[in-house]
């Protein structure tokens, strides 16, 4: 299961930039933009050998439940990323410096993550970033500039931020840049946890377009802001990330606008927040928030 971010920008307004992403799933093994059935074994607790619970209560089949998503080792409280400093170079226009200045964030959100990754017993692998302005991806073509920024791509491992693209939406913004890719790495950190699998076998019980499927969808990107967060908290006050810098990065998703695929630009930022605030990467499940916390 892979992402793209939409960014359906509106004109900008006077001394507040605001972006709107979107989500969508892509599965080129299959056929783009379609969803593939999930298998979920579930062992009933308590029957007896004659498939009853006890008591003789007939048993019934289990489902398994959007919340078993929280269930997933990564987001045990008390997973705390490590404080990691990240030597950054200056944010500029030109395809080398951009790729240099997300080559080097990646690096260090690999040294934040990897260690939350392993404790959980989960395999860790690299991603790398992509800033051609036509990339040739193994999730397919990117949707038009109109729609999206980039591309989150599983398959070939590589988050695709086309430089033009980013430039239209964020200048040279240090603090939108950052929290840009430290939301796509979000993404990343679930599919190597299984979030996203899950997520996708969950996707397969609702209508595309229902309120369960936005909602579901609100969860898996609030998460990644939140992730975003508990990066920015232990990256923050060290090398090129000072607090101020970490601060406005986190208070950056308020920019995103009202989405029902994202949520309200203050519920994004609130789970920025959380994950910033804490720096516990258990603060981050949306999975067994309440409904009224991810709107």
């Amino acid at each position: 299961m892979e992402l793209w971010e939409a960014d359906e920008r509106p004109a900008p307004a006077p001394r507040r930039r605001r972006r709107r992403p979107g989500w969508n799933t892509v599965l080129p093994v299959v056929v783009a933009l379609a969803l593939v059935g999930a298998l979920v074994f579930v062992v009933p607790l308590g029957e007896d050998e004659g498939g009853s619970r006890p008591g003789g209560a007939p048993a019934e089949p289990e489902v398994s439940s959007l919340a078993s998503i929280g269930d997933n080792p990564l987001l045990r409280r008390g997973t705390n990323l490590p404080d990691v400093r990240c030597d950054l170079p200056g944010v500029r226009a030109d395809h080398g410096a951009l790729h240099r200045f997300y080559s080097a964030e990646l690096r260090c959100l690999d040294r934040a993550w990897e260690p939350a990754l392993t404790g959980a017993g989960l395999d860790f692998e690299r991603v790398t970033v992509d800033v051609a302005d036509d990339p040739d991806t193994a999730c397919g073509a990117l949707p038009p500039p109109e729609r999206a920024t980039g591309l989150y791509c599983a398959e070939d491992a590589t988050i695709y931020l086309p430089r033009q693209r980013t430039l239209d939406a964020f200048g040279l913004s240090d603090e939108a840049h950052l929290a840009t890719l430290a939301h796509e790495y979000g993404h990343h950190v679930q599919h190597l946890s299984g979030i996203l699998s899950d997520a996708n076998g969950q996707l397969n019980r609702y209508p595309a377009g229902s309120p369960p499927d936005r909602e579901l969808g609100r969860r898996v990107e609030l998460q990644a802001n939140c992730f975003a967060g508990a990066f920015f908290s232990s990256a923050s006050g060290r090398g090129s990330i000072t607090d101020g810098l970490a601060d406005d990065s986190v208070d950056d998703f308020r920019n995103w606008v009202d989405s029902d695929t994202h949520g309200t630009s203050d519920t994004q930022r609130e789970w920025a927040l959380r994950g910033y605030r804490q720096g516990d990467v258990g603060t981050c499940n949306t999975w067994h928030a309440a409904s009224a916390d991810v709107t």
